[in-house]
């Protein structure tokens, strides 16, 4: 019987090590964290960390033993020599998904010669792979247990192990290597950019730093078939990042499927399918299907989901067997799912197993410098033209925007309404000609830059945080690492 206790364990320590796999864009430094941290997921004795060298002229794998560790995450010597390559080798060339050797299939790799020899009595071994193809192989023994490693462990290592490939191929694109393995025409270039050298990415508009970060993490989660978790306050645009997720993916013409979880009574059937038709999980093919506002779906159907997810099938009303599930699954959510799942209104197996990878959407009060070229783009699709006197400007630039984008885009439609072609800051918005909302920073921001009122909004984040970075980012709505930049450019540190 599946321990569910250990199985939350297991996701919520996924989650983390992925997490923290996806910040270390040192190769040379990420091996090692990468086999440190599946050491650490399953109280292995041993760990090694095998990378893909290319084909060789037979068809087979050549491969190469990166890293080898202890338990107490003590170098081994001479890894290659102990490493099964019997093992290694079917992980590779089988078009299985690992194998552990609680599992009668794989039990007869424990009779091969060179296992008996060093006394092994239990392996778990995944593939890291990435869009189909194999980039490496994590290989786990224990010599005390035999038992030490459970069936029900394999589609968690396998998640683990998909985010250690998508590092593993983010940082050596961001250091300038050739991808292991790689066979194929390289993925786009995601060398970090400087704010102003990027304005869109598809439909969404900015080129201030969380938008930057934010283009490099969709860039990031389209590579990958794990669940994306996207996180952002109402109208900030998450439904935009979920479609360009989707046209970066491998399969941009399959079918983008979006169910409303907030508005559609019929939600949980629409996605889980019903005797009247199929789930949309099926209808998209290999293509993408956004759970909005997944915080509304109901519990059982929660339930169901986290299934799906986690053995890539469903069995729909009156079928005779399983079918799989082959599409990609984006969830979104302007809740807290954490605070949700901390207290029972939300099942804390599910926010886990989606929060592998999670992008947050910055809210327009977070990258104020975006607002006049969100302006000016909402402005071209009304067919009109108008300026705005220097006051409406910096009271657009300082209010706090909390519709968000959709906010600001009501707003142009509404003065473009008027057939003016001047503006003045008294036929705004009540809220904002009023400065209800305007940037929380507070202070006479009249005659400033953008870079001044970003550089304010950050200043008064930290001191209202007494200088916890966390706090701060979460209040001014950022990753993490966007305010580390933020406070490096502007020598806050």
């Amino acid at each position: 019987m599946k321990d569910s206790e250990r199985e939350l364990r297991w996701l919520r320590h996924v989650r983390d090590l992925s997490h923290l796999l996806a910040a270390e864009q040192d190769v040379r430094k990420l091996l090692p964290l990468i086999l440190d941290a599946a050491i650490e997921l399953t109280s292995a004795e041993r760990g090694f960390l095998v990378l893909v060298q290319g084909r060789k002229p037979s068809g087979g794998y050549r491969f190469k033993v990166e890293v080898a560790r202890g338990f107490d995450k003590a170098s081994l010597s001479g890894g290659a020599a102990q490493v099964s390559r019997t093992v290694v080798k079917r992980v590779m060339e089988s078009e299985r998904e690992g194998l552990v050797t609680t599992d009668d299939a794989d039990r007869d790799v424990l009779e091969v010669s060179s296992v008996q020899a060093r006394q092994v009595l239990a392996i778990v071994s995944v593939p890291l792979r990435l869009r189909g193809q194999i980039k490496g192989v994590l290989y786990l023994d224990h010599r005390v247990n035999r038992q030490a490693f459970g069936e029900d462990d394999l589609p968690l290592l396998r998640t683990f192990a998909d985010q250690a490939a998508l590092a593993l191929e983010t940082a050596e694109i961001r250091s300038g290597v050739k991808p292991s393995g790689e066979e194929e025409e390289a993925p786009k270039e995601l060398a970090p950019r400087r704010a102003g050298e990027r304005e869109r990415c598809g439909k969404l508009i900015g080129g201030s730093e969380p938008m930057l970060e934010l283009y490099a993490q969709i860039e990031r989660a389209a590579r990958s078939w794990d669940p994306v978790l996207i996180l952002g306050e109402l109208g900030s645009g998450k439904e935009l990042v979920a479609r360009e997720i989707h046209e970066q993916g491998s399969f941009p013409h399959e079918p983008f499927q979006v169910i409303r979880c907030g508005s559609d009574p019929a939600a949980a059937e629409l996605l889980l399918g019903s005797a009247q038709q199929d789930s949309a999980l099926l209808r998209a093919g290999r293509g993408t299907v956004l759970v909005d506002e997944i915080s509304n779906l109901p519990d059982a159907a929660q339930g169901a989901l986290l299934q799906i997810l986690s053995t890539r099938s469903l069995r729909g009303p009156g079928a005779s067997a399983p079918q799989s599930v082959e599409c990609r699954v984006l969830a979104s959510s302007s809740e807290d799912l954490r605070a949700l799942a901390s207290s029972g209104r939300f099942r804390a197996d599910l926010y886990y197993r989606l929060d592998v990878l999670r992008l947050s959407v910055p809210p327009l009060r977070g990258r104020s410098g975006d607002v006049p070229l969100l302006f000016d783009h909402f402005l071209r699709f009304t067919g009109r033209r108008f300026k705005l006197s220097p006051r409406a400007q910096r009271l657009l630039v300082n209010y706090s925007w909390p519709g968000n984008v959709r906010e600001l885009e009501n707003e142009v439609r509404r003065l473009a309404s008027l057939g003016q072609t001047q503006v003045s800051a008294s036929q705004l918005s009540s809220e904002i000609c009023e400065g209800r909302g305007v940037a929380r920073a507070g202070g006479d921001l009249s005659g400033k830059t953008l870079a001044d009122v970003e550089r304010h909004m950050v200043e008064t984040a930290m001191r209202e945080c007494k200088g916890n970075k966390s706090q701060a980012a979460r209040q001014l709505g950022v990753p993490r690492t966007t305010l580390y930049h933020l406070l490096e450019r502007y020598g806050l540190k």
